[in-house]
């Protein structure tokens, strides 16, 4: 056990700012082997009642209205909540309880275009019996009227640990309200409740993004001046593949079978593979090394109910009318859907095509389009081989992901035959191409692979990308922007995790991002929002009705089955962002089919001008809105192509630290001649610079908090005018919010647990103290400490179960969180430590690759069961008196 030894107020001032060298405080004391302090996230804070709190019997509730916690507009909030109480399965038993916490009530400022986010995140598994259920909870903004409160807007959830989202339209009246989240069954959890502006970009990352990869594999990108060579022998792979425009697949260790691997095995073999790619990061000649991420389609769920009567979605976005002005119907206009492939009986180059799609489909003779190859290939006649036979091979099972590619397939070009549905584009062509796998997964190589391809066939007009899942990935992005600067428009899934995340493929900014809507238009709720987010299409929704139709909104479409031992066509109803793109993909070939001058720059200048689309909602939360087919081809067939500006960031957000910020101007389509006329404010406090006509030249725009008070948000609008060649004078409007941000000794992120850990892979906790905030800041101190290597971290134990740094809890890491490092303890005393917590994570790009395997930091059992209250005040005796 460590030592604590009493360190002064001037002491500890001296150690924070620059450790004072020598070994003595001058008061007569010894100095700490280690001190520092921790910093807080602006805007953090923390739920009063933890059960953290309760075992200590220093809980303040906050599970009444007339108790409800206030937090800034914009704030992070750790949390816990549980229905009953309890103990979690652990050694030693009995000392990590869980307590009863239903109810938590929050009272905050909330003004429209406000978000707010309800994050969950459960203990592991094994804390619990098998027979434990799921946390269900709800979210509810509850606003005074008269003597009571009323919810204006509620959300549940039981079945998983989707979060709950709100985002607040333009009618939402601004004022002071409650925001309620509970427990009313199930395990306990922990919580993030995010409150963010319409100008804040994702603020849900509070876990650590942990995409799947393929064990000992590589996408390597050469350096320009090497070009399509093979990578140097020097390199250890076993097998190398191209994937075109200086990108190459490597594998290595063949003898290693990933199915016969155990759990403990296969997070050895994905950490090693991580450890191989920083190597290869490191080779000369090479620009960019990362793992071979997977992605998977974007469908919810298979549903086996007879086919429904009619298809909601088409109607709900004109597309009859639609039709009556485009009597070409997407004849001559190439959609690729990369997926699974589609149903064919059997799945044999001699086999059939569905009946309702068999008409539309075209397979380009002598080329490669099943990019499906390895471990995730189960095509019985080449398994594990790429071909040129993109049929389906189905997996024998009642519900699978497979026949995922038959079912988008459908939505986007059906044909019209009167044999069961009719998609979108029912002249247009599918180039069906198998990208996706075993289990509806693929690889980032593969569809790589198959962009490179796809970007040079004059057969392809658009390609629909019903997948996502991936990580940020350098190759992948190139081989988007190929696509697009050889004319062909990309249409990806926005995703199904409900988050502000950015998804990709669907984020990258040349791809059209597609989120879905129930049959009402109102956001389905698994679908994402933010950046991956530029239209919505239907999706459907499972849980809803919003149509009055007497079913459940299902988007229904073209299906096969083979669960039987033989292949039989058929239809389905699913729900997902996956069934969404789709739709767009569709809407995009009648428009071309109609003016084949029609590009993805010229489209996306549509989308922007707001010419595609109805207004249905918030922006971050639906885009440009929903896509209506009639009102695309009023566009498209007007002949005026509009010229639109674009700005990056798309909002600008100002705080205490960041007063200034450039904006970038962009056109739409490329090329064209924009004149910049005139730049609005909107408010006293904003102010810009000399602003140039010419759009090339970006512009500072500046806050001058002069005069503003502090913990208060203002908000303006930022409108730029300009004037097309030869058009009438248009604006640009980029929303702006400030905050001079709460004052740091509000921030407070919970108890925190400083831990130094062993510097092995064991990751044994070998030291341990407690902070608690004080002036919005943690300080510690460690003294009789062996020399030598140590990682230094901290974080809350909200939920009591005796793990810190878990998804949803605080954490510091020093010196960066989500990138440790060893600290040295020598002879002489360290001071000035610094780290920061934070209830958020950073991201992959931050991170640079996946984090394996990291389940949190283990406290010691005995330090915990030993501190029965905690003391008041003066943090460094808090630490003496709670070893």
């Amino acid at each position: 056990m460590s030592r604590i030894v009493p360190v002064t107020a001037g002491l500890i001032s001296c150690v924070l700012l620059s450790g004072c060298g020598g070994g003595s405080s001058g008061s007569g004391e010894v100095e700490p082997d280690l001190s520092g302090g921790i910093d807080i996230e602006s805007g953090t804070r923390v739920d009063s009642d933890t059960a953290d709190d309760r075992r200590v019997d220093l809980a303040m509730n906050n599970d009444t209205v007339a108790s409800a916690q206030t937090l800034p507009p914009t704030a992070t909030v750790g949390g816990y909540l549980s229905a009953d109480d309890g103990v979690y399965d652990t050694l030693p038993p009995n000392l990590f309880r869980y307590y009863m916490d239903a109810v938590d009530v929050y009272a905050v400022d909330l003004s429209p275009g406000d978000r707010i986010a309800f994050q969950v995140f459960s203990a592991p598994e094994l804390f619990f019996p098998s027979t434990a259920l799921p946390p269900e909870r709800s979210l509810r903004i509850l606003k005074q009227q008269g003597g009571s409160f009323v919810a204006v807007a509620s959300q549940t959830a039981s079945e998983d640990l989707r979060p709950l989202v709100e985002v607040l339209d333009d009618t939402f009246e601004p004022g002071f309200y409650l925001i309620e989240v509970s427990a009313s069954g199930g395990i306990p959890f922990r919580y993030v409740l995010s409150l963010a502006g319409e100008t804040s970009a994702s603020v849900m990352n509070t876990s650590y993004t942990a995409p799947p990869f393929m064990i000992d594999e590589a996408v390597v990108s050469l350096e320009a001046t090497a070009g399509n060579q093979p990578m140097a022998a020097s390199i250890a792979a076993l097998d190398q593949r191209d994937l075109g425009r200086g990108t190459w697949l490597m594998r290595r260790h063949a003898t290693r079978s990933v199915a016969a691997m155990s759990a403990n095995q296969m997070q050895d073999a994905r950490q090693d593979t991580l450890d191989w790619v920083r190597e290869l990061r490191q080779q000369p000649g090479v620009e960019s090394a990362e793992p071979n991420y997977l992605y998977a389609s974007q469908q919810v769920s298979p549903d086996n109910d007879p086919l429904y009567s009619r298809q909601w979605n088409l109607p709900l976005i004109q597309t009859p009318l639609a039709w009556q002005v485009a009597p070409e119907v997407g004849e001559g206009i190439g959609i690729a859907v990369m997926d699974t492939g589609v149903f064919r009986s059997p799945p044999t180059t001699s086999g059939n095509w569905h009946p309702d799609l068999v008409a539309n489909i075209q397979v380009i003779s002598g080329e490669v389009m099943d990019f499906v190859a390895g471990d995730l290939d189960i095509d019985k006649e080449d398994t594990g081989l790429r071909d040129d036979n993109p049929a389906d091979p189905g997996d024998g099972k009642a519900q699978s992901s497979n026949f995922h590619g038959t079912h988008v397939a459908g939505i986007a070009a059906a044909a019209d035959n009167s044999l069961g549905i009719v998609g979108l584009a029912p002249n247009a062509t599918i180039y069906p191409v198998r990208v996706l796998g075993r289990d509806g997964v693929g690889s980032s190589a593969d569809l790589i692979d198959a962009l490179n391809w796809a970007a040079a066939r004059d057969e392809i007009d658009v390609i629909n990308l019903s997948l996502g899942g991936l990580g940020p990935s350098t190759a992948l992005k190139q081989a988007i922007d190929a696509v697009w600067n050889n004319g062909k428009l990309i249409v990806a899934a926005a995703g199904n995790q409900g988050t502000d995340e950015p998804t990709y493929p669907a984020a990258y900014s040349n791809v059209i991002g597609v989120g879905a809507v129930d049959g009402g238009s109102a956001r389905a709720s698994y679908s994402n929002i933010g950046q991956s987010v530029d239209v919505v299409a239907p999706g459907g929704d499972a849980s809803r009705d919003a149509n009055q139709d007497g079913t459940a909104d299902l988007i229904i479409s073209t299906w096969g089955r083979d669960d039987t031992g033989t292949f039989e066509p058929g239809y389905a109803g699913l729900q997902g962002t996956s069934m969404a793109a789709p739709h767009v993909a569709g809407v995009y070939a009648l428009m071309k089919a109609q003016v084949p001058a029609l590009t993805p720059a010229s489209f996306r200048s549509f989308l922007i001008n707001g010419d595609l689309t109805d207004e249905v909602g918030p922006a971050f939360e639906y885009g440009a809105g929903l896509i209506n087919a009639l009102a695309a081809m009023d566009a498209v067939l007007d002949g005026n192509f509009p010229i639109t500006l674009g700005s990056s960031p798309t909002a600008l957000q100002f705080n205490s630290a960041v007063l200034s910020e450039e904006l970038v101007f962009s056109i739409y389509p490329e090329g064209e001649s924009v004149t910049i006329t005139d730049v609005d404010p909107g408010a006293p406090w904003l102010e810009v610079g000399e602003f140039s006509s010419d759009p090339s030249l970006p512009l500072t725009v500046t806050a001058n908090t002069s005069g503003l008070e502090d913990n208060r948000r203002y908000t303006t609008e930022l409108v730029i005018s300009y004037r097309p060649e030869g058009g009438a004078v248009a604006t640009l409007t980029v929303p702006v919010s400030l905050r001079l941000g709460s004052s740091p000794d509000e921030r407070d992120a919970g108890r925190h647990y400083v831990l130094l850990v062993s510097a092995d892979d064991e990751r044994e906790t070998l030291e341990q103290v407690v902070a608690s905030a004080t002036q919005g800041r943690y300080r510690f101190a460690f003294d009789e400490l062996e020399p030598g290597e140590y990682f230094l971290v901290a974080g809350t134990d909200m939920d009591n179960n005796g793990l810190i740094c878990e998804n949803g809890e605080a954490c510091a890491e020093y010196p960066v969180n989500g990138l440790p490092e060893k600290i040295v303890i020598g002879e002489e005393p360290l001071g000035g430590v610094r780290l920061s917590t934070s209830f958020r994570r950073p991201t992959i790009t931050s991170l640079g690759l996946p984090r394996v395997g990291f389940e949190g930091y283990r406290l010691k059992p005995e330090s915990k069961s030993e501190r029965k209250q905690e003391m008041g005040g003066d943090p460094v005796r808090n630490l003496e008196n709670n070893r």
